[in-house]
């Protein structure tokens, strides 16, 4: 696990997660050209859940084939308690495995080999899509009848009492107040 940081507009963490070495070293590198604050790295699906939590980043780009844990097993493990994208990049291209990555809880789905120009782009098309969504969220509290959901915080009570959820939880929980 590395971490690079670099000086830019660009304050947005992003944790890659990919067994490649020298592909994580040319994206970090291609990255910092690109402005991105910190790029972090793990090498192994455990690595990268531990590595999450540490630093809380941004985005994720996540490979599929890790050496411990399937990149869909390890997606299924952040949703547990991120919600930020994840954007699958991986050598499988096959129709079902970008349905099953989306429909576990990825953002997007590249293949590869990729052209870095379009990853970094559809990084910041993530990043930017996030920051529309928090900024709306992040200004109001819901409340329904005896259920408040505080976005900033990211809690929800219920009789003023807090609810232990899950990212995903929390995640369907403000997609249905927001569309009741």
């Amino acid at each position: 696990m590395e971490q690079n940081n670099y000086s830019s507009s660009y304050h947005n963490k992003i944790l890659i997660i990919d067994d490649e070495r020298e592909l994580c070293g040319l994206l970090q590198v291609y990255l910092a050209k690109e402005g991105f604050h910190s790029v972090y790295t793990a090498h192994t699906g455990k690595d990268g859940i531990q590595r999450c939590r540490e630093v809380q980043p941004d985005i994720i780009i996540l490979d599929i084939m890790l050496p411990d844990i399937d990149g869909f097993e390890v997606c299924r493990k952040l949703r547990e308690f991120t919600y930020e994208p994840v954007l699958f990049l991986s050598a499988k291209e096959e129709e079902t495995d970008k349905i099953l990555g989306l429909g576990i809880g990825g953002d997007d789905y590249i293949t590869k080999p990729f052209s870095l120009k379009e990853v970094t782009f559809r990084i910041r098309a993530q990043l930017r899509r996030k920051q529309y969504m928090e900024r709306d969220f992040l200004s109001q509290i819901m409340k329904f009848d005896n259920i408040a959901i505080n976005g900033q915080a990211k809690e929800v009570t219920k009789d003023g009492q807090p609810v232990d959820l899950t990212a995903k939880e929390f995640q369907i929980l403000t997609l249905l107040a927001r569309h009741p």
